[in-house]
C-alpha cells in the first residue's frame, strides 16, 4: 500500500492577499496611479508598486483595482522581481500612453525620500494609501 502525498494547493496571485512582501533590507521605492476618465464610474485604477531589494533592483508589482458594489478587486496582477531603476520612467511613460492616462489622472508617490520602511508607512497611513491589515 503506497501512501498518497497530499500536494499543498499554492495560492495564485489573484488569491494572495499580500501583492508584495517587504524583506528584511528592502524597502517600498515608488508607488503609481492611473485613473483614466474612461474607468472613473467603476473606480477603476491601474497601479503599479515597486519595493528597492537589497541587491539594488526593484521588484514591480501592477494590477487593475477597481470597487464593485462596494469590495475592492484586484486584477490582471504581473510581478517583474527585477527591474533596473533607470528603465521604471519608461514603463510608467509606456503603461500612460496604454491606459491612456492625462498627466491630471495620474499620481506618483516617491517613497524612496524616506529612511526607513516604518516612516514609509506612517506616510502612507496619513495619505490614507495604508491597508492597516496588510501591515504588521
Amino acid at each position: 500500500m503506497t501512501k498518497k502525498s497530499k500536494k499543498k494547493k499554492i495560492p495564485t496571485l489573484e488569491q494572495d492577499p499580500y501583492l508584495m512582501r517587504i524583506d528584511k533590507g528592502e524597502k517600498l521605492y515608488k508607488l503609481f496611479f492611473f485613473r483614466p476618465i474612461a474607468g472613473r464610474q467603476n473606480y477603476f485604477e491601474y497601479r503599479i508598486m515597486t519595493k528597492e531589494k537589497t541587491n539594488g533592483l526593484l521588484e514591480m508589482v501592477s494590477y487593475n483595482f477597481k470597487i464593485v458594489d462596494g469590495v475592492p478587486q484586484k486584477s490582471s496582477i504581473m510581478r517583474s522581481p527585477e527591474v533596473p531603476k533607470d528603465k521604471m520612467n519608461e514603463v510608467v511613460q509606456n503603461m500612460r500612453i496604454s491606459t491612456n492616462t492625462s498627466e491630471g489622472e495620474f499620481e506618483e508617490l516617491d517613497l524612496s525620500i524616506f529612511e526607513t520602511l516604518e516612516e514609509q508607512i506612517e506616510f502612507l497611513k496619513k495619505k490614507d494609501r495604508a491597508d492597516a491589515m496588510y501591515i504588521s
